[in-house]
């Protein structure tokens, strides 16, 4: 009986297969040639799941494309503004030109990079700046800079997220921490005022 069986590393004729085995070994070694031509594609250092991804590529008559690179510089996760709707300051004298030369309502968000509130705040108040396009917004990242953070600690911000309100080159209110229902109030309250 051991005579009979194949070993494992010997070759296996189709012929020597009965007619219902010799089309499955045929499928069977077509498969093994399709996945041999993914890994020649990929270098032959796939995985299992790359592998299985690859052989499907090849299998299927839909042309695939890669995603255009995104050239230029990276982008900051906690600095982007995602629609630019608020502007970010970085200083003292350009917050104070801010503050002293308009009579809109001026919102500032306080905020820092690894203020994980701060993060969750930021699309919300892209929103809101979207919404209410007669009051600014504007936007403080007290960790991104030096100056940034002389102004955070002129301005006796110590909690982050904070939300200042400024009209007609005063502070009109503050609101400190992720509230976006007290923020939307603040700023419908003094937008008019």
């Amino acid at each position: 009986r051991a005579n009979t069986r194949r070993r494992l590393d010997e070759p296996r004729e189709t012929a020597d297969c009965d007619s219902d085995h010799a089309a499955t070994h045929q499928r069977c070694s077509e498969s093994k040639h399709r996945a041999s031509e993914a890994r020649a594609v990929a270098g032959g250092e796939m995985k299992t799941a790359s592998r299985v991804a690859a052989l499907a590529l090849l299998t299927t008559s839909a042309a695939w494309t890669p995603a255009p690179a995104i050239s230029g510089r990276a982008v900051s996760r906690a600095r982007d503004t995602r629609c630019r709707a608020m502007t970010e300051i970085g200083s003292e004298q350009a917050f104070d030109d801010i503050v002293q030369k308009t009579d809109k309502l001026v919102v500032v968000d306080f905020a820092t990079t690894w203020c994980g509130p701060c993060k969750v705040m930021e699309p919300k108040m892209n929103q809101i700046s979207e919404e209410y396009t007669d009051a600014e917004f504007y936007k403080v990242v007290g960790d991104a800079s030096a100056d940034a953070s002389k102004l955070m600690k002129r301005e006796g911000v110590r909690t982050v997220p904070s939300f200042h309100f400024w009209k007609g080159n005063s502070r009109v209110e503050v609101i400190n921490g992720a509230n976006i229902e007290a923020v939307t109030k603040a700023v419908q309250k003094h937008k008019d005022a």
